[in-house]
């Protein structure tokens, strides 16, 4: 059990990390810029989901915000094992 707890923390933290990179290089890099679309088409597959549940709320996307909620609700249960 001590193995798959740490191993979802880590692969928990990693995701949390990634949607902080993600929300930081969709400000300030270019969407050709080859690692942006890498990171998008990673985190996109975790965010279209929640983007089809969520109303629409003109230019702001909220998605990776309850996505955050969501990978910290997550940590809780695991560290909770």
């Amino acid at each position: 059990m001590g193995f798959l707890k740490i191993f979802l923390s880590l692969l928990l933290n990693a995701t949390s990390s990634l949607l902080l990179i993600y929300c930081i290089m969709s400000w300030f890099v270019p969407p050709d810029f080859p690692l942006r679309q890498w990171v998008d088409g990673f985190m996109n597959q975790l965010l279209d989901p929640i983007r089809k549940i969520m109303p629409n709320f003109g230019m702001f996307d909220f998605s990776p915000i309850v996505l955050m909620v969501i990978l910290q609700l997550l940590q809780r249960v695991v560290n909770r094992l």
